[in-house]
């Protein structure tokens, strides 16, 4: 059975989010289990997977879900919102893969 769970999310990543250019977010901590639902600008998502990884696999291979055009700008935005810790290539963190479904909340 599916939840309804919280993510939240810089406003800068809307507009990707609702043009599905963006269909993954990498945390620190697992929000949630592939199925549960959340919401975020008005909009109904799904979460499809979460994985533990390590930060350099999603720099180099989920860095285009994650809505960056390239490596560095995925690299960039990490560093905004982490820090004190920063990049770090080994650090492990939760993927969670997710779609759009509905038309709205």
């Amino acid at each position: 059975m599916s939840e309804c769970i919280t993510i939240p999310f810089m406003s800068e990543f809307e507009g990707r989010m609702l043009a599905g250019v963006k269909t993954a977010t990498t945390r620190n901590k697992k929000y949630g289990n592939g199925g549960d639902l959340f919401s975020a600008f008005g909009h109904s998502f799904q979460l499809t997977k979460v994985n533990k990884v390590y930060l350099q696999d999603v720099c180099s291979t989920y860095y285009i879900q994650e809505g960056f055009k390239s490596q560095p700008e995925f690299i960039d935005c990490w560093k905004k919102l982490h820090p004190r810790k920063g990049y770090v290539l080994e650090q492990e963190v939760w993927l969670h893969e997710f779609k759009r479904v509905g038309l709205g909340v």
